[in-house]
């Protein structure tokens, strides 16, 4: 058996490529805002309930089931093996999943939340098609090193969507429209032919894709659940449809932080493979230790931040209309501060291979959640809010308990 290749590129956070990196996944998050924006000036809180409702079991899907794909990728070529075709076959089943399951979701809401139109359907499985192509593509990107062209990724993504978005808008003045140029927006990638950069070892024997993505699924599921489901429970708790935009624009600009994240965990994870396999245990538990008090005490100021401006932030770059309630406003902020110190303290589980324990992190959050989402009352968005906030605490408790234990 071929010796493993070694990685020569830089460790550190300076590695080439990481600015603009970082540069690339502000440009695709203020892309996505103006998208959304877009969306409310052309249409009502009622009319505009369609893409809510899309994009809002879309994030859930692909960060269940495909951003844990791009993980095990980007670990996999960090470690310096092919991942090619291998990763391929394990990607198109986890697509094929998430079509199943989308498909599933649209037409039981067909008539109630997408107007009876079939478009969505159709829309629903191309998008988990073309964010399935893209994730790998970015794992493998990342993996490598290739940090500028993983920004180049997050900018065409969203500048194409953006773009697609006004010229069919444009066209044809109907809220389905931008749900198609959702679906551009991933497929534009496969024009950067990322494949090329696959140039590990095939014969660095691979992590079972199996178990890392059954620990990490399990994981992913709960966390993103409690994170982007919100839209939904308002729904399931008997809000009308303006109400389920309102939420569904106020969790999309405050979790801008996990946005980001999610976009950067790639560059973060070879830097902790690194510590890992070289049993820098002691530097791990710093990192921890450092992100949970840190993320606490941001938290707690972004509870305060929302609830002093948070309605009028959404009021301003929005329409009155979608603005939340303050209460909700200061709640949903530090939910998704906690939600976001949680995320980065599990890429230390991600790096060390232990993706079961975030299963139980973030399945504990989600049963807090349920449990006082049941048992407050109030109007839907407070009890949903409430729960939200509840949960992403003791997830994030949960997670840094697990971390830090050896």
């Amino acid at each position: 058996m071929s010796a493993p290749v070694v990685q020569t590129v830089p460790r550190g956070f300076r590695a080439p490529g990481t600015g603009f990196m970082v540069g690339g996944s502000l440009i695709g998050a203020f892309g996505a805002y103006v998208f959304q924006w877009y969306g409310t000036r052309v249409f009502t809180p009622d009319e505009f309930a369609p893409i809510s409702a899309l994009w809002t079991a879309f994030f859930i899907l692909v960060t269940i089931l495909l951003v844990p794909v791009e993980q095990y990728v980007t670990r996999e070529v960090a470690r310096g093996r092919r991942s090619l075709p291998a990763d391929l076959r394990t990607t198109l089943a986890m697509v094929g999943v998430c079509t199943v399951v989308g498909a599933a979701f649209v037409i039981f809401t067909l008539d109630r939340v997408f107007e009876g139109n079939p478009q969505y359907i159709v829309q629903l499985v191309l998008l988990c098609v073309g964010y399935g192509l893209l994730y790998l593509g970015k794992g493998i990107l990342a993996g490598s090193r290739r940090f500028r062209d993983v920004g180049w990724v997050m900018i065409i993504e969203s500048v194409v969507r953006l773009v697609a978005g006004f010229a069919l808008v444009a066209l044809v003045t109907s809220v389905v429209m931008m749900g198609w140029a959702m679906v551009l927006g991933p497929l534009a990638v496969l024009a950067m032919a990322w494949w090329r950069h696959d140039r590990g070892n095939p014969d660095v024997p691979a992590t079972s894709p199996s178990g890392f993505l059954r620990g990490y699924v399990g994981g992913s599921a709960p966390a993103q659940i409690l994170l982007a489901a919100a839209p939904l429970a308002v729904l399931a708790l008997g809000g009308d449809s303006s109400l389920v935009s309102v939420m569904f624009i106020t969790f999309t600009l405050y979790r801008a932080p996990m946005t980001l994240i999610f976009s950067m965990q790639g560059r973060l994870l070879p830097y902790l493979v690194g510590l890992s396999d070289g049993g820098d245990h002691h530097s791990l538990g710093r990192i921890v230790r450092r992100v949970v008090g840190v993320g606490a005490l941001f938290a707690a100021l972004g509870g305060l931040v929302g609830w002093l401006v948070g309605p009028e932030v959404v009021a301003f770059l929005y329409e009155d209309e979608y603005a939340p309630a303050r209460v909700v406003a200061m709640l949903v902020a530090a939910g998704v501060t906690a939600a976001a110190t949680a995320q980065i303290t599990s890429q230390v589980l991600v790096a060390e291979g232990r993706t079961r324990r975030l299963g139980y992190a973030w399945t504990a959050g989600l049963l807090a959640a349920a449990v006082v989402t049941l048992i407050v009352g109030g109007t839907p968005d407070a009890r949903v809010a409430i729960g939200f906030v509840s949960g992403e605490v003791v997830a994030l408790v949960m997670m840094g308990m697990l971390a830090l234990r050896r």
